[in-house]
């Protein structure tokens, strides 16, 4: 088992509380098989599930990592994508870290990248899932990233946005208006503060309507606004990176998101439901307010 780009002194702030653990918590997809695992033609989805099961067994056993160590230690299927398997890690039912492992169908090196895409982004924003530890073997690869209890992924299950609600059973729920007003934006506003000057990349191949965002629990306890949103949202998934000016960037991603750009480059695909124009404006002008706020405080330091 080989073990890279593992991050020394991480902190405990992503830990859930033991007293919050109960086996009997609903923490996603319940009804685990081989249906959710992507194969190759050449490919048996039951014999590289398997293969899965033990691949994360050797990461577990490694005692490189003294976070994973414990008395007991839990396994949970939570949710799945066409590049990646999503489970919980449970230690010693006091703390929790999510694992991401490639789908068997994956090309090699997706998880090494994604892994790296999301640790520059996160050394930049805290908008951004911290990732903390990757492994490899010869065919499949598996990064760990905090677990947030019970969080809600945003996206669209068939025709409108809402999000995907682990209790207390595996549900869709359909936002409100207001509710989908507002966390589009923060959306676009995230996509929009992230971009990199610097390099002039922004982020590309995103899924916005698959869960690339999730919500944390109890996030509706603040004022629904975009500052709030931003507060209590994280980006999961960093696929890809593409090279262009901000304009540029902006102006693609707007006819992307309005569904009126055949070449899809900032999403992964085409929307399923496109967002507003005043949903797509007013992220966008966020966004560009976050860039000056942070620029200003560069400045100051």
């Amino acid at each position: 088992m080989k073990e890279k780009n593992t991050i020394n002194g991480v902190s405990n702030n992503h830990l859930i509380h033991a007293s919050k653990i109960d086996k009997k918590d609903s923490l996603g997809i319940p009804n685990y098989g081989v249906w959710y695992i992507a194969t190759k033609p050449n490919q048996n989805a039951r014999e590289e599930l398997i293969k899965i099961h033990e691949f994360i067994k050797d990461v577990l056993a490694s005692n490189r990592v003294a976070e994973f160590q414990g008395k007991y230690r839990r396994i949970q299927f939570i949710n799945y994508g066409s590049t990646q398997l999503v489970y919980v890690l449970t230690i010693d039912e006091n703390r929790q870290y999510t694992l991401l492992v490639t789908q068997p169908s994956a090309n090699k090196g997706i998880g090494k990248k994604e892994f790296s895409n999301l640790n520059t982004l996160n050394k930049k924003s805290n908008l951004v899932v911290k990732p903390l530890y990757y492994f490899q073997d010869e065919k499949r690869e598996l990064y760990v990233t905090p677990y947030f209890y019970q969080s809600r992924c945003i996206g669209i299950d068939t025709e409108d946005w809402g999000m995907w609600i682990p209790e207390p059973i595996y549900h869709f729920k359909e936002y409100s208006t207001k509710e989908r007003n507002t966390i589009n934006s923060a959306m676009v506003s995230a996509l929009v503060s992230l971009y990199d000057d610097e390099r002039k990349l922004g982020l590309s191949e995103c899924r916005l309507d698959g869960g690339d965002f999730m919500l944390e629990k109890g996030f509706e306890r603040d004022n629904l606004d975009i500052e709030n949103i931003l507060k209590n949202m994280k980006l999961i998934a960093a696929r890809n990176l593409v090279e262009m000016s901000l304009d540029e960037y902006i102006s693609q991603m707007k006819r992307e998101l309005l569904g009126k750009e055949e070449k899809n480059i900032i999403l992964g695909k085409k929307i399923k439901c496109p967002m507003t124009e005043k949903e797509v404006d007013e992220g966008i002008q966020y966004g560009l307010k976050l860039r000056n706020k942070n620029k200003e405080n560069q400045i100051h330091r």
